[in-house]
Protein backbone atom coordinates (compact mmCIF):
# COMPACT_ATOMS: atom_id res chain seq x y z
CA UNK A 1 0.00 0.00 0.00
CA UNK A 2 3.24 2.26 0.54
CA UNK A 3 3.50 1.90 -3.47
CA UNK A 4 -0.18 2.97 -3.89
CA UNK A 5 0.25 6.11 -1.71
CA UNK A 6 3.70 7.44 -3.22
CA UNK A 7 1.93 6.73 -7.06
CA UNK A 8 -0.77 9.10 -6.01
CA UNK A 9 1.58 11.63 -4.86
CA UNK A 10 3.07 11.20 -7.90
CA UNK A 11 0.41 11.86 -10.04
CA UNK A 12 -0.97 14.85 -8.08
CA UNK A 13 2.67 16.50 -8.30
CA UNK A 14 3.12 15.64 -11.72
CA UNK A 15 -0.56 17.58 -12.16
CA UNK A 16 0.36 20.12 -10.21
CA UNK A 17 3.84 21.10 -12.37
CA UNK A 18 2.20 20.17 -15.25
CA UNK A 19 2.35 23.61 -17.60
CA UNK A 20 -0.18 24.37 -20.67
CA UNK A 21 1.99 23.53 -24.07
CA UNK A 22 1.01 24.90 -27.63
CA UNK A 23 -0.61 21.18 -27.81
CA UNK A 24 -3.80 22.44 -25.83
CA UNK A 25 -5.64 19.42 -26.51
CA UNK A 26 -2.41 17.17 -25.77
CA UNK A 27 -2.05 18.81 -22.73
CA UNK A 28 -6.13 18.32 -21.48
CA UNK A 29 -5.55 14.65 -22.95
CA UNK A 30 -2.80 13.91 -20.74
CA UNK A 31 -4.01 15.72 -17.85
CA UNK A 32 -7.42 13.85 -17.97
CA UNK A 33 -5.46 10.49 -18.03
CA UNK A 34 -3.72 11.36 -15.07
CA UNK A 35 -6.82 12.43 -13.07
CA UNK A 36 -8.13 8.74 -14.21
CA UNK A 37 -5.16 6.86 -13.25
CA UNK A 38 -5.38 8.95 -9.76
CA UNK A 39 -8.84 8.03 -9.28
CA UNK A 40 -8.40 3.93 -10.47
CA UNK A 41 -5.21 4.04 -7.78
CA UNK A 42 -7.61 5.48 -4.93
CA UNK A 43 -10.17 3.21 -5.64
CA UNK A 44 -7.41 0.39 -5.15
CA UNK A 45 -5.82 1.41 -2.09
CA UNK A 46 -9.58 1.97 -0.42
CA UNK A 47 -10.08 -1.60 -1.71
CA UNK A 48 -6.79 -2.97 0.16
CA UNK A 49 -7.53 -0.71 3.37
CA UNK A 50 -11.27 -2.29 3.78
CA UNK A 51 -9.64 -5.78 2.99
CA UNK A 52 -6.37 -5.22 5.63
CA UNK A 53 -9.22 -3.69 8.10
CA UNK A 54 -11.53 -7.06 7.59
CA UNK A 55 -8.83 -9.49 7.88
CA UNK A 56 -7.44 -7.39 11.13
CA UNK A 57 -10.85 -7.77 12.72
CA UNK A 58 -10.90 -11.51 11.76
CA UNK A 59 -7.69 -12.15 13.73
CA UNK A 60 -9.43 -11.09 16.77
CA UNK A 61 -12.63 -13.23 16.91
CA UNK A 62 -12.95 -16.05 18.67
CA UNK A 63 -13.72 -19.54 17.33
CA UNK A 64 -17.15 -20.77 16.80
CA UNK A 65 -18.90 -23.68 15.70
CA UNK A 66 -21.19 -21.50 13.95
CA UNK A 67 -19.64 -20.20 10.32
CA UNK A 68 -18.83 -16.74 10.17
CA UNK A 69 -16.60 -14.42 9.22
CA UNK A 70 -13.19 -15.65 9.80
CA UNK A 71 -14.13 -19.31 10.11
CA UNK A 72 -12.37 -21.92 8.20
CA UNK A 73 -15.30 -24.61 6.38
CA UNK A 74 -14.22 -28.02 5.31
CA UNK A 75 -16.98 -29.54 3.05
CA UNK A 76 -17.90 -32.43 1.52
CA UNK A 77 -15.85 -31.63 -0.67
CA UNK A 78 -13.61 -28.24 -0.92
CA UNK A 79 -12.49 -26.05 1.83
CA UNK A 80 -13.48 -22.33 2.56
CA UNK A 81 -11.79 -20.05 4.29
CA UNK A 82 -14.13 -16.80 4.59
CA UNK A 83 -12.00 -13.42 4.98
CA UNK A 84 -11.86 -11.61 1.83
CA UNK A 85 -12.44 -12.70 -2.14
CA UNK A 86 -8.67 -13.83 -2.81
CA UNK A 87 -9.62 -17.24 -4.67
CA UNK A 88 -7.90 -20.15 -4.35
CA UNK A 89 -4.79 -21.05 -2.08
CA UNK A 90 -3.07 -23.90 -1.50
CA UNK A 91 -2.25 -23.80 2.42
CA UNK A 92 0.47 -26.48 2.59
CA UNK A 93 -1.27 -29.47 1.18
CA UNK A 94 -4.57 -28.62 1.24
CA UNK A 95 -6.06 -26.19 -1.66
CA UNK A 96 -8.92 -23.83 -0.13
CA UNK A 97 -10.85 -21.16 -1.45
CA UNK A 98 -10.77 -17.89 0.25
CA UNK A 99 -13.88 -16.09 0.08
CA UNK A 100 -15.83 -13.26 0.76
CA UNK A 101 -18.62 -13.62 3.32
CA UNK A 102 -20.60 -11.08 1.16
CA UNK A 103 -20.22 -13.61 -1.69
CA UNK A 104 -23.33 -16.00 -2.86
CA UNK A 105 -21.17 -18.98 -1.39
CA UNK A 106 -20.43 -16.78 1.75
CA UNK A 107 -23.82 -15.85 2.35
CA UNK A 108 -25.44 -19.32 2.37
CA UNK A 109 -22.40 -20.62 4.36
CA UNK A 110 -23.10 -18.34 7.00
CA UNK A 111 -25.02 -19.45 10.31
CA UNK A 112 -24.71 -23.06 9.53
CA UNK A 113 -22.69 -25.64 10.90
CA UNK A 114 -21.05 -29.09 11.08
CA UNK A 115 -24.00 -31.18 9.29
CA UNK A 116 -25.91 -29.00 7.34
CA UNK A 117 -26.14 -29.14 3.70
CA UNK A 118 -26.06 -26.09 1.41
CA UNK A 119 -27.08 -26.05 -2.59
CA UNK A 120 -25.11 -24.16 -4.73
CA UNK A 121 -25.06 -23.76 -8.82
CA UNK A 122 -26.82 -27.44 -8.55
CA UNK A 123 -24.37 -28.70 -6.12
CA UNK A 124 -24.98 -29.98 -2.89
CA UNK A 125 -22.28 -29.45 -0.47
CA UNK A 126 -22.57 -31.06 3.55
CA UNK A 127 -20.24 -28.87 6.04
CA UNK A 128 -18.13 -31.81 7.73
CA UNK A 129 -15.74 -29.57 9.77
CA UNK A 130 -15.98 -25.72 10.73
CA UNK A 131 -13.08 -24.07 12.46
Amino acid sequence: MVSLHTEIKELVEQAGNDSKSSAGDKHETGRAMMQQEQAHLGKLLSTLEQQKSIIERLNQQTQSQVIADGSLVFTSDKAFYIAIPLGRILAETQEVHVISGESPLGAKLKGKKTGDIIEMNGLTHQIKFVF
